[in-house]
């Protein structure tokens, strides 16, 4: 996969960041930043190209959301952080993911699949992706979810839906809402900030 990496000196703690539709594994990069400089960070594009954009599945033919075609390209992605992590020398639980729309669909369904792999993750505007999907153990984990009160590609009830699901499943999980769309706005990144000071970091 098409990826860059940035190996930190001061912890293993690793961002694995996940872009939205049209982006790029360096787009989360700036947000990373303003979380936490400390950590190394491990920017993925997706491999799912839609009328020249990247992304991590596909989409329905109406653009609604593609499950079987999510869940089929999780596990290669899982793949993927396992072998990242032997080569760049990091562990199980110091992952934390980073995604945005189309890239925090995705890392829901990594923390579902293999919730012992991820210490905490942060999902910009996701969806409420494999809602039937009520087997995971998520007990140790943090998340800090962001939602557009405005948004029209993404209703802000997905979010709401997601938190409820996830909680149920064990995780600890803040909500922030916007009263915008489904663009990122700087409120969330602070919000995000304090939230991993509060919650996560140990430095």
């Amino acid at each position: 996969m098409k990826h860059f990496f940035h190996k930190s000196k001061e912890t293993n703690e690793v961002f694995v960041l996940l872009h939205g539709t049209g982006g790029r594994e360096t787009d989360l990069l700036p947000v990373a930043g303003r979380i936490d400089p400390a950590l190394s960070v491990l920017g993925i594009r997706g491999d799912v190209g839609e009328n020249g954009q990247y992304r991590y599945f596909k989409r329905q033919p109406d653009g609604s959301m593609d499950e079987e075609s999510l869940k089929e390209k999780t596990k290669p992605l899982l793949d993927f952080l396992f072998e990242a992590a032997i080569t760049h020398q990091f562990e199980q639980k110091e992952i934390h993911l980073i995604g945005y729309s189309n890239g925090a669909n995705m890392a829901v369904s990594l923390l579902l699949h293999k919730p012992e792999f991820f210490r905490s993750a942060m999902l910009l505007h996701p969806s409420h992706p494999l809602k039937s999907f009520d087997t995971a153990e998520l007990n140790d984990l943090d998340i800090f979810i962001t939602a557009g009160a405005k948004d029209q590609l993404v209703l802000p009830g997905e979010a709401v839906q997601l938190k409820k699901h996830l909680r149920h499943l064990g995780a600890r999980v803040s909500l922030h809402m916007t009263d915008y769309g489904h663009e990122l706005r700087n409120s969330e990144f602070t919000q995000a900030a304090k939230w991993w000071s509060e919650n996560i970091k140990t430095v």
